[in-house]
């Protein structure tokens, strides 16, 4: 039987221009290395380097999945990170300006200059009376004097009633 067994560089090569490996690929591989050397894939070999490629493109798929699932807000610069560095081992080279790593970096950086996702800091948030009086106060300049229905000083007031409203059932005040 004759098999056109892939060198290391060959395969290297292939996933640096985006040849994705599949496990069946691996397993023709590894088949066609241990008849030609009669004892099994050789370590460092092909067959040892498809199954490493395959396993770096799959670890890249499972990334780029966990980050397309969350709302394009709540991309982060550890989005980024993460994404460039598995996209760069699952095709042997740094990613490029057209990349998936390179828009994902993209909606990164537009996060962090328009301040998404929200910080958490740690502490607990809520709205007191005083904060919602000052929405009102602001609100209310800036509509000539109305507070519209519904509006955000609308919905502080609501929130700071609650939470008294909380705090007093609770004994807390």
């Amino acid at each position: 039987m004759s098999f056109d067994l892939p060198s290391v560089s060959e395969l290297k090569r292939a996933a640096e221009v985006g040849q994705r490996i599949t496990p069946e690929d691996v397993s023709v591989i590894a088949q066609a290395e241990s008849e030609l050397t009669g004892t099994g894939p050789v370590r460092g070999g092909p067959a040892a380097t498809a199954q490493s490629l395959a396993m770096r493109q799959m670890n890249f798929d499972t990334k780029l999945d966990e980050i397309s699932r969350k709302p394009q807000s709540h991309i982060t610069q550890e989005d980024a990170r993460e994404i460039q560095a598995t996209e760069g081992r699952a095709f042997n080279k740094p990613p490029g300006a057209g990349s998936i790593a390179a828009q994902v970096r993209s909606i990164a950086n537009r996060n962090e200059a328009l301040g998404l996702p929200p910080v958490n800091a740690g502490v607990d948030v809520y709205v007191t009376k005083d904060d919602a009086r000052e929405a009102q106060r602001a609100e209310s300049f800036v509509y000539g004097g109305q507070n519209p229905a519904g509006g955000m000083a609308a919905q502080m007031q609501s929130a700071a009633d609650k939470i008294e409203h909380v705090r007093r059932v609770s004994g807390q005040e």
